[in-house]
């Protein structure tokens, strides 16, 4: 952003003029997709401002600049730094292995099979965490940064986006422990995991990532118009975690509690879950049809929260 401040007694008209012709040379010197003109007229204090907005040479990235500044700042006075994004998933699966590897066996069966039960809980828990933590900061993240949007060439979806892709960072960084364990175990002569069904894990990943990025952004454009919106969302997931498959198997529910089966998969997380338990424990390739159910919730999910914020974009700034 380039500030081209002038008195009141110059002709706005030829000065903007005049601020034109230099940036379109500016333009000429270099590559055209680095360099976008906007130019924003105002009066402040018996002083015209023109507000010449070029775009970084970075601009493609700035997703990514914003999401490794925003880890760097969360990191930053910490002792171990991003050490903690491998230590937090390792303590969870330290605790859920002693609590249901030896204080409360859970029976066996029920579509688990003869794997650890701690590993089959972290093979669902960790994506749901993605899902969650990210839709929640992001929703608060343009209230958050209600500076940064109220001027006139700053992209406010980067927000909402940047809360996706950090917290995404953090799920890579704990997949690295499930597989450890995973390969622990199998060496140990356990049964679980399979070489073949890691290679989909990214599919999943990159599948799962529109359904984050849409709730992320649909509920940051939501919140600026109603604070209540993120409280809301608290108590939705909290209710929506027992809905999904993470502490149990969809085999569990039968006989008398074979309605609730159909609960579960009405949770538009299931397929998701059920695809990372099957790459991940069970050591299979998830069914076509998952992969289908996968592929339309996140284009549903992205298309709602794109359409959303796109709709109340021009407000943003005020309500903000």
């Amino acid at each position: 952003m380039v500030n081209v401040e002038f008195l009141a007694g110059t002709d706005p008209a030829r000065k903007r003029d005049e601020v034109i012709r230099e940036t379109t040379a500016l333009r000429g010197r270099l590559p055209a997709e680095l360099v976008r003109l906007q130019v924003e007229e105002f009066n402040a204090a018996r002083v015209n401002v023109l507000q010449v907005a070029l775009a970084s040479p970075t601009a493609p990235y700035r997703e990514l600049e914003r999401a490794a500044r925003e880890l760097k700042a969360r990191y930053r006075g910490s002792v171990l730094g991003f050490l903690w994004s491998l230590a937090n998933p390792l303590l969870l699966l330290a605790v859920y292995s002693f609590v249901f590897g030896v204080l409360f066996k859970p029976a066996r069966g029920q579509g688990i099979g003869d794997g650890p039960y701690a590993l089959f809980v972290v093979s669902g828990l960790f994506p749901w965490v993605w899902l969650s933590t990210s839709t929640l900061e992001g929703s608060m993240s343009l209230i958050a940064n209600s500076g940064l949007i109220r001027k006139a060439v700053f992209p406010a979806e980067i927000l909402p986006l940047v809360v996706v892709l950090s917290n995404l960072v953090h799920l890579l960084l704990a997949l690295p422990v499930i597989l450890g364990a995973l390969v622990v175990n199998r060496m140990l002569g356990g049964v679980g995991g399979g070489a073949v069904s890691v290679l989909f894990l990214p599919l999943v990943l990159l599948l799962q990532l529109p359904l984050v990025a849409g709730l992320a952004v649909g509920t940051s454009a939501l919140t600026v118009h109603f604070k209540d919106v993120r409280d809301l969302l608290a108590n939705l997931f909290t209710l929506l975690f027992f809905l999904t498959p993470i502490l149990y198997h969809l085999d569990f529910f039968g006989g008398a509690f074979a309605p609730m089966r159909w609960a579960v998969r009405l949770n538009p997380f299931t397929p998701f879950t059920q695809a990372y338990q099957d790459v991940l424990f069970f050591g299979r390739i998830p069914e076509p049809f998952l992969w289908g159910q996968m592929l339309l919730v996140s284009l549903v999910f992205w298309s709602l929260g794109a359409a959303l914020f796109d709709r109340l974009r021009e407000t943003l700034a005020e309500a903000a």
